[in-house]
């Protein structure tokens, strides 16, 4: 008698919906979003992302080391999408039935626009600075149009924007009221711009104010696994050693921030100054534009704010096991930077399957069948011709004897 195999398809399905805001960010090492077993098949579908959140998009089968019951398996298949600058998003059919939107991620930028009445200028070289400086943040942030679309590399998980204006007193604060922090809202930064930029009256620290944002804008970045880019608009004019200049850009690079520089400001400021603030752009992997236009603003946004890539994995193999009433799982082990990550999913028997696994018990039933049942009748037939020859034999005895 055959029994029914108790294994059924079974699929684990995290929360995942149809819209964007699904995909979460900065995710750490497996970020498991489907796993189905439909015995023989095995199938594991998962994000990856280092110790700091970084997706890894480039997973080879050299960093995979996948066991059933401890037993290293050899043979599956690994297959990636992955969504990038020229494809953002990719609408993923899980097996779990959902749709994953696979997003490309947007770059967190700290802008820090030093907003001071020195800006100006004075006497024969005054001039708006301080408004060429919002233009010139402006057509960074917005496409050209009426009314302006936001500029954005990652339209589905758009770039992070926060304001960083440098201060004049320890009691200011470098965030404006209405922006106290990064937002995707690429309106509401303009509208602070427009509105409610607090204009400082003197001499401002501009470097203070840059290494805050490089580190502000490494730690949202990291938090969100995007890139990291400090527009800097300013005319440079913050007295600085030369050992300060270069820990700025150290720091810079440790944080993997590159830093996009704007010179505006007037003719003298930026002759004195302009060589430092290229040289603070260059050295970070960035640019420098001296009084961008409207073009060369939105083209340094176009060259250096990458979106970061990521990529969904799915692991498929077919499974050994055998239907022997006994709890199994599958381990999952992948090397990344830092260390090695693990999933484990669990084997379990609790269903009637439609594809089959043969169980033990009908394997040995089976082998009975194929083999014992046949030698059994032969030998019964054997011995029952020999016990019909020895009756047989007696019969004529008992005749002869008569």
């Amino acid at each position: 008698m055959q029994r029914g195999l108790v294994i059924i398809s079974v699929v684990l399905s995290l929360l995942v919906g149809t819209s964007v805001a699904a995909q979460s960010t900065g995710c750490r090492g497996i970020e498991v979003l489907a796993a189905q077993v439909a015995f023989p098949k095995v199938t594991v579908q998962f994000r990856l992302c280092d110790q700091q959140g970084n997706p890894i998009v480039d997973l080879n089968r050299g960093a995979i080391r996948l066991l059933e019951d401890g037993t290293a398996v050899a043979d599956y298949t690994l297959d990636s999408q992955i969504a990038s600058v020229d494809q953002p998003i990719l609408n993923v059919p899980l097996v779990s039935g959902a749709q994953y939107p696979l997003t490309a991620i947007g770059a967190s930028i700290g802008i820090v626009f030093d907003a001071s009445q020195l800006l100006n200028g004075s006497g024969a070289d005054v001039r708006d600075n301080i408004g060429a400086g919002r233009q010139a943040i402006e057509a960074f942030l917005l496409e050209m149009g009426d009314p302006p679309p936001p500029r954005t590399k990652s339209p589905a998980n758009p770039e992070r924007v926060a304001l960083f204006i440098p201060v004049e007193q320890p009691s200011q604060s470098l965030f404006p009221s209405s922006l106290p922090g990064f937002t995707q809202d690429r309106y509401a930064v303009i509208n602070t711009l427009r509105q409610d930029l607090p204009i400082r009256q003197g001499k401002t620290s501009l470097a203070a104010a840059i290494q805050t944002a490089i580190d502000a804008t490494a730690r949202d970045a990291r938090q969100n696994g995007g890139n990291a880019i400090v527009l800097v608009v300013s005319d440079g004019g913050d007295a600085l050693t030369g050992d300060t200049f270069n820990s700025l850009i150290a720091y810079a690079n440790q944080q993997n921030v590159k830093v996009i520089v704007f010179g505006i400001g007037t003719d003298k400021a930026l002759s004195n100054n302009g060589f430092r603030l290229k040289q603070l752009a260059e050295s970070t992997g960035g640019i420098y534009f001296e009084r961008p236009g409207e073009v060369e603003a939105g083209q340094a946004f176009l060259s250096l704010v990458q979106p970061q890539p990521t990529a969904l994995y799915t692991l498929t193999y077919n499974s050994r096991i055998i239907d022997d009433g006994k709890d199994h799982s599958m381990t999952l082990e992948i090397s990344i930077p830092g260390g090695t990550q693990n999933y484990t999913l669990p084997l379990r028997y609790n269903g009637t399957a439609t594809t089959v696994l043969v169980p033990l018990y009908d394997v040995l039933v089976r082998q009975y069948l194929i083999f014992a049942l046949p030698i059994a009748i032969l030998v019964s037939f054997v011995l029952q011709l020999a016990m019909g020859g020895f009756a047989g034999s007696g019969a004529a005895n008992t005749t002869t004897k008569r």
